[in-house]
């Protein structure tokens, strides 16, 4: 029995311990998305370094990778709380509301008067709406499933990758051995009027997008069986391989473009699915009572 009491203190710790792990990893989170304001302060101060905000960007990118493990590691070691999931609410509406719109407006959009101020105020509004909708929801038990909306660590991934292109577009020269097409479309985004407009509209879309009722698919419920056929694995392979020949920026783009994008898809597939649905339930009560007429 001595050996039990013994025990037990050492547990607590174990487990007190397990479960600062993943507050610490949110907090890393919230960490990176403050370093990320820096770069960008630094970004417009004179003399500053020309990848400044590139390293915002990536800074970004790293409390992404921080947000998705830390509810990992929750799950996968059992140590769920309340104050987890506030924690990370808080964290997120930092990282991925406010200090995206902080970056997009000290990169570009200070330069549009109004307008850039209300695109990147509006991006932060809808972020923190996106997130006390998901916490009203998880509190009633209906935040299992798909995602309602945009995540905000995912609607602040494209703004990301678009400033990492800006940096990526700056070196495709035909010296370089580019298409004239890929070339004239890089100086066409790099021009900073229309780089200011396109920027304005993508923050309007994922704004209107985080708050949307389009369903988004949850990596949570994603379950890859063990048995997979072999042209399966052919194929995923050869995916693999073309999208490590593009270019980074291009193919982490062309990934957030389709996620961002399969919402509204699914939802006008789905919708003209039930629509159809509710034709045949039409057309079947119409039939029951013509028949009911017609025995009478």
């Amino acid at each position: 029995m001595a050996n039990v009491h013994e025990l037990s203190p050492r547990r607590r710790g174990m487990k007190a311990s397990i479960y600062l792990l993943p507050n610490m990893i949110t907090a890393a989170s919230l960490f990176f998305g403050f370093l990320s304001m820096k770069f960008a302060l630094e970004g417009r101060l004179p003399n500053a370094n020309p990848e400044s905000f590139l390293y915002a960007a990536y800074a970004i990118l790293a409390a992404a990778v921080c947000d998705g493990l830390d509810g990992s590691i929750a799950r996968l070691t059992r140590t769920q709380s309340a104050f987890g999931v506030q924690l990370d609410s808080l964290c997120d509406v930092v990282s991925f509301g406010i200090v995206p719109a902080f970056v997009m407006y000290n990169y570009a959009l200070h330069t549009s008067s109004r307008i850039g101020f209300a695109a990147c105020f509006i991006y932060a509004l809808c972020g923190a709406l996106r997130l006390a909708r998901f916490n009203v929801q998880s509190s009633v038990g209906k935040a299992g499933g798909n995602f309602t909306g945009i995540p905000i660590p995912m609607a602040a991934m494209p703004l990301c990758a678009f400033i990492m292109s800006q940096y990526e577009f700056a070196s495709w020269t035909l010296e370089n051995n580019y298409s004239p097409w890929a070339v004239s479309l890089a100086q066409t985004f790099s021009q900073p009027d229309f780089r200011s407009l396109f920027l304005i509209c993508l923050m309007f879309a994922l704004a209107f997008g985080m708050i949307s009722t389009f369903e988004y698919i949850s990596t949570k419920n994603l379950k890859l069986p063990r048995k997979r056929p072999f042209r399966f694995l052919s194929i995923l392979l050869m995916f693999t391989v073309l999208l490590f020949t593009l270019e980074f920026t291009v193919t982490l783009s062309l990934l957030l473009i389709l996620y961002c994008l399969h919402g509204p898809v699914m939802w006008l597939f789905f919708k003209r699915d039930r629509t159809a649905d509710e034709e045949d339930l039409f057309v079947a009560g119409d039939d029951e009572d013509d028949e009911e007429e017609t025995h009478i």
